[in-house]
């Protein structure tokens, strides 16, 4: 009641000072620090970031505007619009992937027999790599044989059996390697054909 008085009074006080309000600059109202409404020409700076309102010449309300927000208002909302736009991609991104997986496969078994093929290849690697391993610890037990023949013997091995035995340590190492890749990769593949194997199941109604 006593916001509209002040304005009142205000208003009251220009016209019988004589002054046309169409002839000024908008008449700008706001809140100050006690939460009482005062009017002028200017928003003082102190209130200039807080929310105002602009009165015609007959004191109605023609427009408003609202505070500025914080930084962490704009952070809250970046950070939201991010979020959606991400879950519009991530939507975008199934629903391509449900396309592909109804115009790939005709059923269930045509997923089953892609999904074998490809372990059977990564087994069939394991397996040649398993292989080759034993050759190479072949070789090497027979380079550690000699390299401690001849400390027996109170002599140093040879440089050129030294240097062998640390490659094929490490070419076994390097192999045991990509056997324990070719494992996880075997793992994840199971994985993910069981979801699809799921979600074709899904899309095309079946149990």
């Amino acid at each position: 009641m006593r916001s509209h008085t002040l304005l009142t009074l205000f208003l009251t006080t220009l016209i019988l000072s004589g002054v046309s309000l169409s002839a000024q600059a908008r008449i700008k109202c706001w809140k100050n620090k006690d939460g009482v409404t005062e009017c002028g020409e200017t928003v003082p700076p102190e209130y200039s970031q807080k929310s105002h309102t602009e009165l015609n010449d007959q004191g109605m309300v023609i427009e408003k505007t609202q505070r500025a927000k914080t930084r962490e208002e704009l952070e809250e909302e970046a950070r939201k619009k991010a979020a959606a736009a991400e879950e519009k991609r991530k939507q975008k991104e199934k629903q391509k992937q449900d396309r592909i997986l109804l115009y790939t496969y005709s059923s269930v078994d045509d997923i089953k027999i892609v999904r074998d093929e490809q372990l059977s290849a990564m087994e069939a690697n394991i397996k040649v790599t398993q292989k080759r391993n034993e050759k190479i610890q072949y070789e090497l037990n027979n380079r550690m044989k000699a390299a401690a023949a001849a400390e027996q013997a109170g002599k140093k091995p040879r440089d050129d059996v030294l240097k062998d035995i640390k490659k094929l340590k490490q070419q076994i190492k390097n192999n045991n390697k990509f056997i324990e890749e070719k494992r996880q990769n075997m793992e994840k593949t199971r994985q993910e054909y069981e979801e699809k194997i799921a979600r074709f199941k899904e899309l095309k109604g079946e149990s």
